[in-house]
């Protein structure tokens, strides 16, 4: 048998790569949404820490798996499971999510109200959004140089300052865990894993690491398979680190800011370990957790339409209509960005579960029906939790979500589309056990 020679890239040239797609994944949700989860959860925090992990880094580890698997996008993915007019809505709807629409105004929102309205109160929003949507643009415009711009110079400073809030949140607990915790800690942390849109964002960022390997020269799909699943295990592990540690210094920060409110609450335990230096580092580490986050999807918008579109729609026009979308929506505020985000991530995320991990198989040819079931089971489910976020709360879809297993949790699509997937697995298996008419 033939043996496949795969190269693998230098190591220096991974980890600038690794701590790039790290960057562009760890953004405000990262930072703000673990240590509210820690607080809840109490003396429960690692099994919040655990369930959230399961979103938020094993998703993330699934996702670069099932594109490494393929060596497809998410378009050509979500395009053989429903067809191309699918994969089109599917990923226009994700990358429009997680892109323009909503992630980028919410970390660039974010970053004025949490970092320069503390030490620039006069500073208008609209100021702050126009200087960073111009690096944002300045970063993410040359194709051939994003990545390494991030790897390189954005997220060392980002990793630096999370490396001294840690080391000194661990070794320095402002207090303990609070007693009793949450009973549904891991539940809260799975639905907590939804808000980051990370497996997601992984599901996107393939494309980017596929054309970043073909600009490398890594032509052959072997290497592109073993470099993506190095770089994607490196970003979930370090995923999972940063969730866990925060998750922990949330709990043991909860007792002593027990009404801090979302966001703030990190910006509480940062001025408590470090004084005003704390507030300080939170600042700079928000303010480059979101900018890598931004150029990164930037970056991977300008990929994905342009590829949609067969080259029609340009890199360069996709990233300025980015910046532009961004900017405005921005303007209306954090509070608001995040509340319009979570139906829609409740609306696509389980398709997106299901649609991966049936990507795993090797032959997908062979589990493609049940991968169909699967999503069209997943997305009817999810309309119970998407349409009470838009304003359609007494549905028949609601009503019968809440009366399901983890209904409540809002997880109510998770035992319909496991059973869905397993008959769709058998009914091709039964079709061909059944006897030919005529044979004996």
């Amino acid at each position: 048998m033939e043996q496949k020679n795969t190269t693998l890239l230098p190591w220096s040239v991974i980890l600038v790569i690794s701590a790039a797609i790290f960057s562009g994944h760890f953004g405000v949700g990262d930072l703000i949404f673990p240590p509210i989860l820690g607080r809840d959860a109490g003396i429960y925090w690692l099994i919040a820490a655990l369930g959230y992990g399961v979103i938020n880094s094993l998703g993330v580890f699934i996702a670069y798996l099932a594109v490494s698997m393929q060596d497809k996008s998410l378009f050509g993915l979500s395009s053989r499971v429903l067809g191309r007019n699918f994969g089109v809505v599917f990923t226009t709807l994700s990358m429009l999510i997680i892109g323009p629409v909503f992630i980028l105004p919410r970390v660039s929102s974010a970053t004025h109200e949490m970092a320069v309205a503390q030490f620039f109160p006069g500073i208008p929003m609209w100021a702050t959004l126009l200087v960073y949507f111009a690096l944002n643009y300045y970063f993410a415009y040359n194709r051939s140089k994003v990545i390494d711009k991030m790897g390189k110079y954005l997220a060392p400073i980002l990793i630096i300052f999370m490396v001294i809030l840690v080391i000194k949140g661990v070794a320095s607990p402002l207090a303990n865990p609070v007693s009793p915790g949450s009973p549904t800690a891991f539940t809260d942390g799975i639905i907590n894993g939804y808000n980051t849109m990370n497996a997601l964002g992984a599901a996107l960022f393939g494309l980017w690491l596929i054309n970043e390997f073909n600009m490398r020269g890594l032509q052959d799909r072997e290497s592109r398979k073993s470099n993506l699943i190095v770089i994607g295990t490196i970003t979930a592990i370090g995923l999972f680190l940063t969730s866990t540690v925060l998750t922990y210094l949330g709990a043991t920060s909860g007792a002593k800011f027990p009404d801090a409110p979302i966001g703030i609450l990190t910006v509480e335990f940062a001025r408590g370990l470090l004084g005003n230096f704390g507030i300080i580092v939170f600042a700079i580490i928000l303010t480059f957790a979101n900018i890598t986050t931004s150029v990164g999807l930037t970056s991977t918008a300008g990929d994905t339409f342009e590829q949609m579109t067969n080259g029609k729609l340009k890199y360069t026009t996709t990233v300025a209509l980015s910046c532009v979308v961004g900017f405005f929506i921005g303007l209306i505020g954090l509070s608001k960005v995040v509340g319009y985000t979570v139906p829609w991530l409740m609306l696509i995320y389980p398709a997106l579960l299901v649609m991966l991990i049936m990507n795993l198989f090797a032959n997908f040819e062979s589990v493609k029906l049940a991968t169909q079931i699967g999503v069209i089971v997943a997305i009817f489910f999810s309309l119970g939790d998407f349409l009470p976020g838009i304003g359609f709360g007494n549905t028949f879809f609601a009503s019968m979500n809440a009366a399901l297993p983890l209904g409540k949790q809002g997880l109510a699509w998770l035992v319909p589309s496991v059973i869905a997937v397993i008959i769709g697995l058998v009914i091709p298996k039964s079709s061909k056990s059944k006897p030919l008419a005529g044979k004996a």
